[in-house]
């Protein structure tokens, strides 16, 4: 339980932190925004109304060295699921985690990582990703709304290599993003193609119903295929984790135009997998 928790930036996505957090309340809660203050953990007592290194910079000389464990015991428990989170991933087989590993391992340096919502963010923040890349998440209206459009103008805007991952239901309802004249050429899409809206698996008390089906995962047979081709992407495809391997070498050194890379993974085994994976951490 900290003493004091310092918080930038929106909300975070992940709501074991949040639970932690909210239950395990720090005495002291401050939040640096120069705009808003998030009291995510209903615990907020500061709003820093700055940007971030002038905060840190003004802050950092005020602080001295206690004699304290907190840290070690921290460190301790981080390499402890560190072994787990790698003999875990290690030992399952092709899925939406393993795709999600594969693909983060095999980023470029240096590039600029776009995530869409729902799903992707989830695997992604379980994944480490090279300090260098620069990692950006939209959120629009229902959790997938925009995410293709914004990961295409930040491309166009930020000129770095680009590269967007997305599940399919977020991608199907969002290509209309590909229909404009300032895609860059280095542009990459990797779409994780699980046939349907998935995520909602993990969620307690779904039953496999007709109704939940059509409703909330959404089943489908569509593919990006005949998307890419009208809208002059390279296309590739891979199904396991060899060929994603091979496919993602190619997309990376292919720049003559945008690239799609659509990744098929099963439908029915990919919650049983995160949800032993959490409890494998334990």
């Amino acid at each position: 339980q900290p003493e004091i928790l310092i918080t930038f930036g929106g909300m975070i996505v992940s709501k074991r932190v949040k639970s932690f957090l909210r239950k395990y309340k720090p005495k002291h809660h401050w939040h640096i925004d120069s705009l808003r203050a998030y009291d995510t953990f209903g615990a907020l007592t500061q709003h820093f109304q700055t940007d971030l290194n002038s905060f840190f910079n003004a802050f950092l000389p005020f602080t001295k060295t206690i004699e304290s464990d907190y840290f070690q015991k921290g460190q301790s428990i981080k390499f402890f699921r560190q072994k787990k989170h790698k003999a875990f991933l290690a030992k399952i087989p092709f899925s939406d985690f393993k795709a999600f590993e594969i693909i983060i391992q095999n980023l470029p340096k240096f590039s600029q990582f776009q995530i869409s919502n729902s799903s992707a963010i989830r695997y992604a923040q379980l994944i480490e990703i090279d300090p260098s890349i620069e990692v950006f998440c939209n959120r629009g209206t229902s959790g997938i709304d925009g995410s293709t459009s914004t990961a295409i103008g930040a491309a166009h805007a930020n000129k770095k290599q680009t590269t967007f991952v997305t599940g399919d239901i977020g991608f199907l309802y969002d290509s209309n993003a590909l229909w404009n004249n300032y895609i860059p050429k280095n542009f990459k899409i990797i779409l994780i193609n699980n046939g349907g809206g998935g995520i909602f698996r993990i969620l307690p008390g779904h039953e496999e119903t007709p109704v939940f089906n059509e409703f909330f995962e959404t089943s489908h047979c569509f593919t990006a295929e005949l998307l890419a081709k009208m809208y002059g992407f390279n296309y590739t495809i891979a199904s396991n984790e060899d060929n994603l391997k091979s496919a993602l070498k190619q997309l990376f050194n292919k720049n003559d135009q945008p690239g799609l890379l659509e990744v098929f993974t099963p439908t029915l085994q990919n919650d049983k997998i995160l949800l032993d994976y959490f409890n494998n951490l334990v």
